[in-house]
Formats: structure tokens, sequence, C-alpha cells
């Protein structure tokens, strides 16, 4: 590999990242619900909400209208790409939902590249290539990076800050100290939890530096992590009020499943259907096979700082997988440190051996980016817009409440109506969880449906799935609209009035 040019390696970051590009700009346009829906549709309400307040031509009515759909979702982390999005609407005069896939690409190929730069500094530039490969076509990642929630930029920055992390540490550089701890902040306020693994990556770098003893006389280390603990309590603490109500929420009641072997089972099965098995067991490989001090110690920190967090999250370890992105980076620098390992074995095979097991590599990338490019034109959403326009044309006057996908929120974006929600029977069982036994169905629903008009049912997978529901309404109550897909009941006309 001496003999190749030394901008080959960029020549060839450049070659993935412009088919990266391509493969995330398939489909551009299509409304974005081919990955956790709900999160999506949370931040292009955000982005129609901005939009609206800051557009000048907008009328009272309809800026009164953004804002009462948008106060039916929680505001959560910062909206950066929902203001980034607005910013976009404006300039464009219109709502171009798609243009927020835009910005959250760019961002996922800015990590990228940080990784590339991180990579190199560890494990060389050819490695780096190579592990690279995973961060931009495995069919999870494509997904992932098409999102339109906080993650992809929360990667950015999570790998630029490591990066600029190792830069300060290695080379005892203190004006750098500042570009660190601001990036730092930044990071943690994009997405609280990437305080974990920034946290592990970052101590071990400190250890590594300082030693046990020397670390606790490091003034600007701990400045660092007085300004990440002070935005975190003063964002999601003070400000959000988040942060307790989390904890008693999602961490408390949810350490018995740390008992169970079947959370650890569902964890790790959760983690080798969305990031690969065979590539978990690479990577670990890669970090016990590399010798790098600085890449160990990150490493090895970054991983302690990722099982932590999701021991304090152990119902989304099991559940969601766009909580397991910030091992994504980790996954992808030990394939750097595989392929380290393996490059004196590999520079010294015959060319034909070399071409082949490069053939091979650029074959599993064609592939990885063809297989995501068939999943996303497997799905076609562009009929949601009309198809919700058309259920609130069928809803009478008055309050109403209901079972819908995404807890209401295609209904809210794309029918432009805010309607309360009937739990799924997933939230149903936290219930049972949080309140330590069964529920009493019956008084739940008295107590839910006081005082409301009509019951909307629209998630037909979650009207199959809870009986006890299902039975009370279609005996009690008759039903004033069904279409494709939807039932109407009538809640202020019941059959009987009797419980």
């Amino acid at each position: 590999m001496s003999r190749w040019s030394p901008r080959a390696p960029l020549l060839a970051l450049a070659l993935a990242l412009l088919l990266g590009l391509a493969v995330r700009f398939y489909d551009l346009t299509d409304p974005p619900l081919e990955f956790h829906p709900l999160r999506q549709l949370r931040g292009a309400i955000t982005a129609r909400y901005l939009y609206y307040r800051w557009n000048p031509a907008a009328t009272p009515a309809q800026k009164e209208w953004a804002e009462g759909l948008y106060r039916r979702i929680q505001p959560l982390e910062p909206p950066v790409t929902d203001a980034l999005t607005a910013l976009t609407y404006l300039a464009l005069g219109r709502e171009v939902l798609w243009v927020a896939r835009v910005y959250t690409v760019l961002f996922w190929l800015a990590a990228a590249v940080g990784l590339f730069a991180l990579a190199r500094r560890w494990f060389g530039p050819w490695p780096a290539v190579t592990g690279g490969l995973y961060f931009l076509f495995l069919p999870f990642a494509v997904l992932a990076s098409r999102s339109f929630q906080p993650d992809p930029l929360m990667l950015m920055l999570l790998v630029w800050t490591v990066y600029h992390w190792d830069r300060w540490l290695a080379e005892a550089a203190p004006r750098r100290a500042w570009v660190v701890g601001a990036l730092s902040v930044a990071t943690v306020l994009a997405k609280p939890y990437a305080v974990f693994s920034l946290a592990g990556a970052a101590g071990g770098l400190a250890l590594w530096r300082w030693g046990w003893r020397g670390v606790w006389r490091q003034r600007a280390l701990w400045l660092i992590a007085a300004a990440v603990v002070a935005a975190l309590v003063g964002f999601y603490g003070l400000y959000r009020g988040m942060m307790t109500a989390y904890a008693r929420t999602w961490t408390v009641p949810m350490a018995r499943f740390w008992l169970s072997p079947l959370f650890y089972g569902r964890w790790l099965h959760n983690l080798v259907e969305h990031l690969g098995g065979p590539w978990l067991l690479a990577a670990a490989w890669g970090w016990a096979l590399t010798r790098h001090p600085r890449a160990q110690a990150a490493g090895w920190g970054w991983a302690v700082g990722y099982g932590v967090y999701g021991m304090l999250v152990p119902y989304q370890s099991m559940t969601h997988s766009y909580y397991h992105l910030p091992l994504l980076p980790w996954v992808t620098l030990g394939l750097a440190a595989l392929a380290a390992a393996l490059a004196p074995t590999f520079a010294a095979r015959p060319w034909w051996a070399r071409a082949a097991a490069v053939l091979a590599l650029s074959a599993a990338v064609v592939y990885a980016a063809a297989a995501t490019v068939r999943e996303l034109a497997a799905k076609d959403y562009r009929a949601e817009p009309a198809y919700w326009q058309e259920v609130v044309t069928h809803l009478p006057p008055g309050k109403g409440i209901g079972l819908i996908q995404d807890f209401g929120l295609r209904l809210n974006y794309f029918g432009g109506k805010a309607m309360d929600i009937w739990p799924t029977a997933a939230t149903l069982e936290l219930q049972r969880v949080w309140k330590g036994g069964p529920q009493d169905l019956e008084a739940l629903f008295r107590d839910k449906t006081q005082g409301y008009d009509y019951f909307l049912v629209t998630a037909m997978g979650q009207w199959e799935r809870q009986p006890a529901l299902r039975e009370i309404l279609t005996r009690r109550y008759p039903i004033i609209a069904q279409g494709e897909g939807y039932i109407v009941f009538d809640l202020r006309h019941p059959k009987d009035r009797t419980p």
C-alpha cells in the first residue's frame, strides 16, 4: 500500500461520500415515515410552528393554528435542525419538508469525515477509509441519517468533539481546551444521552494523558466537566424540567429489568438486528488487537459509557433502535482498528489477492447501497397527506380522542388537527409496570373519554391488540363514520348507557 499516492485515501473517501450522498438522496421527497416516524413528525411540527411564527406574511389565524398543533408535543432538545428547516422554508416561501433530510444527511456525512480524521490519526488513512464504509453504507445508518431528529447532529458533534479531545491531550495544546469545552457543551445539548459516550471516551483519553492521580489536578478538565454538567442541568433540568421526571419514569421503575436475563438478550438482539452481529464482533476484535494507546483508552472508555447509558434506559435499550446510534462510531473505529491490524498481512499478499480483497469490499458496498435503495423503494408514503386530510373531513364537530398512529402526530401534521390520544398496548403495559399491577380498563376508559364527543380509530394494528377496548366501543357506541383504515364512534349517544 505504500505505492499508493498520499492523495489516494482522500480520493477514495470522496467517492464514498458521493455514493453515500446519492443513496441518501434517493426518494428524497417521500414523507419522513420510514424511520421512527414519531420523532420525525415532532421535528416537522416544530419546524412548521417556527416557520409561521417567524413569517411576517403569516396571518394571526395561521400562527394560532400552528402554535395549537405545536402545543400538543413536548419540546425536548434545542430545535436546531427544526430551526434550520424553518429558516429554509422562509427562504423558499413555503413548507418543503424534505429539506430537513438534506440537513441531517449533511450532518451525517460531516460525522463520517470526522471519523476518517480520527481513525487516520490512530490507525492510518486506508484503515480509516475501510472502517468509514460501515458508517456510510450500513442500511440502518442510511435510514438514521435521513431521519428528521436531533441524532445526526448529535453524532456529528460527538465525533468531532472526541477528535478535538484527542488532539488537545495528544498535543498538549492548552488553547484547544476552549474548543473542546465548547464542542462538549454543544454535543450534550444536542442530545443529552451523548454525555455517556463522550464522558467515556474523554475520560479514557484523560486517564491516558495524566493517569489516575494526575487527572484530579487538571483545572481545565474539571472546568469543562463543570460546563457540561451546568449545560445539562440548566437546559434539561431547570428550563425543560425533564431530568428528574425522566429518571422517575424511565430509570427507577425499569431497574427491575436489570435482574432479568431477558433484558440483556433483548438489548443484544436490538444491537445485532440493527448494527449487525458480525460487524460488532469484528469491531470488538479490532479494539482488542489495537496497540495504539490513545485509541485503546478512548475506545474502551466509549464502550463503558455506552454500557452505563444502556443500563439507565433499559426499556429503550430493548425497544428503540435509534438509542444505539452512539455506538455506531465506536463500531466504525473498531473496524478501522481491525483493518490496521490486518494491514501487514494484506500488504504481504500477491497483487491479485489484494485486488480480489478490494473488489470484494467494493462489491459489499454496492450490495449494501442497492439493498438500502430497494428498502426505500418498497415504501411509499406519498398518499399519507391526502389520506389524513380525508379522515379529518369525516370527523364530527366537537372534541375527539383516538387510537391513532404515532400518538396522533400523523393526524396532527398531515391533517392539521390535534387530538387527545388513547394509549397504545405498549403504553398500557408500561403503565402496569409503573403502577406495579394490572389496570381497571373500564375505569381508565371512563376517565379518558369523559367530556369527549367521538372516538377515532386509525391504528388498526393497535385496535386488534386491544380486545377490551374493542369490546367497549363496538358494544356500547354507534359508528358514525367508517372508511378505509378508520372508524369513528359516537361517544355522545351510547347504545346502552349502563356500564
